[in-house]
């Protein structure tokens, strides 16, 4: 809001006591990453010492939990978003989310849940496509990969759909 901005467009300092009662609720509504605190502490020239003591406040009084956050972000981008687990990986990564905290939210993950996570990206790019065409099905796959799926969890998914327009093409008009 503009009563939180300098004159020159910036955000207003933050004081140790503000940057504490402003994260405080924000992990309380939503998980969050220490990297995204920092990043927002830093943005209102809130770092040193008194940003370590905010984030170790945080971590102590449970406000603030990696593993927890790697869990609901590779939970909600797997079902919501259709991200495959490597694309999660990366972006955790990114957010210098501990490798330990990374394993245990992508092995989570339901198997179920996640090859339907996949399939539903399939059938949504495979309608403006013709899986006949070596081409179409190629772009397909980037289209998997890109979201992060494996190749081998890919693969078969475009198999079962290239199975299924195969059937439905034969059926009697």
């Amino acid at each position: 809001t503009e009563r939180n901005r300098h004159k020159d467009g910036a955000p207003a300092p933050w004081s140790r006591e503000k940057a504490l009662s402003h994260l405080a609720s924000l992990c309380a509504a939503a998980e969050q990453c220490e990297a995204d605190l920092r990043e927002k502490m830093r943005r209102h020239s809130l770092q040193g010492e008194d940003a370590d003591a905010v984030i170790d406040y945080l971590y102590e009084h449970r406000f603030l939990d990696e593993t927890r956050f790697a869990r609901a972000y590779a939970r909600d981008k797997s079902r919501l978003a259709g991200w495959g687990r490597i694309k999660i990986d990366m972006m955790l990564r990114s957010k210098r989310v501990a490798a330990f905290a990374i394993r245990e939210a992508l092995a989570a993950i339901p198997p179920d849940e996640y090859r339907e996570a996949g399939e539903r990206v399939a059938r949504s790019a495979a309608r403006s496509l013709d899986l006949t065409l070596y081409e179409d099905r190629a772009k397909l796959m980037r289209r998997m990969y890109a979201r992060g799926f494996e190749p081998d969890l890919a693969r078969d998914i475009i198999s079962g759909l290239m199975a299924e327009t195969t059937w439905e093409r034969d059926l009697p008009q």
